[in-house]
C-alpha cells in the first residue's frame, strides 16, 4: 500500500502541476505575441508596409504581424491615481475605433485595473503622460481624456491589473511618435517552432538593426521556475516510495527470518543461493509491481474524477472555475520506472542475506 499510495501522490501532484503550467502558457500564448522584434536599444522606430512585406515574406509560418506601441502613464479616475502600461494597438480596430459622434477617443482596459478604479464600460477616465508639454502657466504633464469602451481580461493577474489599449494611431498622436512605433508582435502557426522561425527573419535585409525574441525568452524565468517547481516536487513526494520501499525491506527481512529453517534444509538438498535470492526478491518485486499498478490506475482515477467532475472549486484570482489536470504517459514512465528501480534495490539486500544463510545455523535453531 506504501508504492500504490506513493505512486498515486506523484500522478495526481505532477498531472495537476503539469495542468496549471500548460494552462498559464496558454493564456500567456493567447495574449502575447510568439515572437518580438524591437530595435536594439529599445527606442522607437519608423514603420513602414515595407518593412512588414519584408518580415512577412521572411517564413511561411507567419501569419500576423502587428505594430504595437506601449509606455509607462499614469490613468486617474474620480480621484484614483494609478501607473498604468498605456499599448496602442492595430489588430483590434473594430474594438477601439472611434465613432464619428464621439468626440472622446475610446480605451479598453484590464478587469482588474477598472476594478480598482472602480470605473465601467462609458465611463470617461484620464491619462498623464510623463512628457511635458507646455501650457499658459508653463511646463504641465500632457493630460488626455479618454472613454472606457470594454473591459479585458487575460486570465493573467498582472496583465489585468496594469494593461490599457488604444488604438495605434491614437497612442502615435498621444504620443507625438508621427510613424513610429515600440516594435512589432509576430504570430506563428506552431509556437514550438519559433527558433526556427526567428533564423529566417534574422535573414530578412531589413532586420539587422533589431533584435527577436521568442516567447520561451521572453518568459524564460517564469518558465524555468515553473519546470524547477515540478521537479522539487517530484523529489520531495518521491521520497512517499522511499518510505514505501523501507516496508518492502522489513516485510522481506522478516520472512527470511521466519523461514530460516525452511532456507536451510532447500540448501542442504542442493538449492543455490540465486535460487533462494530470486525466491525472495520475486516476492519484493511482486509487492513493489502490484503496488505500482494499483497506485497508477487509482492516480488516473483520481485526475479523470477531477477533471470531469470539477469537485474542487477555485477562487477568482485563478480565472478557472476548477483544477486543470494534465495526464502525460511519458511522467507514468518516470514515475512507475523510478517506483520499480527503487522496489528491486529495496528487495535486493535482504533477499542477497538469505541466499548467504548457513544452512547448519538455520537447522541446529
Amino acid at each position: 500500500m506504501g508504492v500504490a499510495t506513493g505512486v498515486t501522490t506523484l500522478i495526481v501532484v505532477i498531472s495537476i502541476m503539469s495542468g496549471f503550467g500548460n494552462d498559464l502558457k496558454d493564456k500567456i500564448l493567447n495574449f502575447k505575441s510568439h515572437i518580438l522584434i524591437e530595435s536594439k536599444d529599445f527606442s522607437p522606430f519608423h514603420y513602414s508596409k515595407d518593412f512588414k512585406t519584408d518580415i512577412q515574406q521572411a517564413d511561411t509560418r507567419i501569419q500576423e504581424i502587428s505594430p504595437y506601441i506601449l509606455t509607462e502613464m499614469m490613468i486617474r479616475y474620480r480621484g484614483s491615481t494609478t501607473g498604468v502600461l498605456l499599448k496602442g494597438i492595430e489588430h483590434k480596430q473594430d474594438v477601439i475605433s472611434s465613432k464619428a459622434k464621439d468626440p472622446l477617443p475610446p480605451i479598453l482596459l484590464g478587469q482588474e485595473l477598472a476594478s480598482s478604479l472602480g470605473a465601467f464600460r462609458g465611463d470617461v477616465i484620464e491619462i498623464v503622460s510623463p512628457l511635458e508639454t507646455t501650457g499658459p502657466l508653463g511646463t504641465i504633464p500632457k493630460m488626455k481624456k479618454y472613454k472606457v469602451a470594454g473591459l479585458i481580461q487575460t486570465g493573467i493577474y498582472e496583465y489585468d491589473t496594469k494593461l490599457a489599449y488604444v488604438s495605434l494611431q491614437e497612442a502615435q498622436q498621444f504620443l507625438e511618435y508621427g510613424s513610429k512605433i515600440d516594435g512589432l508582435e509576430v504570430k506563428v502557426s506552431n509556437v514550438y517552432q519559433t527558433p526556427s522561425v526567428i533564423q529566417n527573419i534574422k535573414k530578412a535585409s531589413k532586420i539587422s538593426s533589431f533584435q527577436v525574441r521568442d516567447w520561451q525568452e521572453l518568459n524564460r524565468s517564469l518558465l524555468s521556475a515553473l519546470k524547477l517547481e515540478k521537479m522539487a516536487m517530484f523529489v520531495v513526494l518521491s521520497f512517499i516510495v522511499l518510505v514505501a520501499a523501507l516496508n518492502i525491506i522489513t516485510t522481506i527481512t522478516r520472512s527470511v527470518l521466519e523461514k530460516r529453517r525452511e532456507i536451510s534444509i532447500l540448501k542442504a538438498m542442493g538449492a543455490r543461493r540465486s535460487h533462494i535470492l530470486n525466491i525472495f526478491l520475486f516476492q519484493g518485486l511482486l509487492m513493489g509491481v502490484t503496488g505500482i499498478i494499483l497506485g497508477m490506475g487509482v492516480g488516473v482515477g483520481v485526475c479523470y474524477v477531477l477533471d470531469r467532475f470539477q469537485l474542487i472549486r477555485l477562487p477568482d484570482i485563478y480565472y478557472t472555475t476548477s483544477i486543470p489536470i494534465d495526464m502525460h504517459l511519458g511522467h507514468f514512465g518516470v514515475i512507475g520506472i523510478i517506483a520499480f528501480v527503487i522496489t528491486v534495490i529495496s528487495s535486493f539486500y535482504p533477499a542477497w542475506k538469505a541466499s548467504k544463510l548457513d544452512p547448519l545455523e538455520g537447522i541446529r535453531y
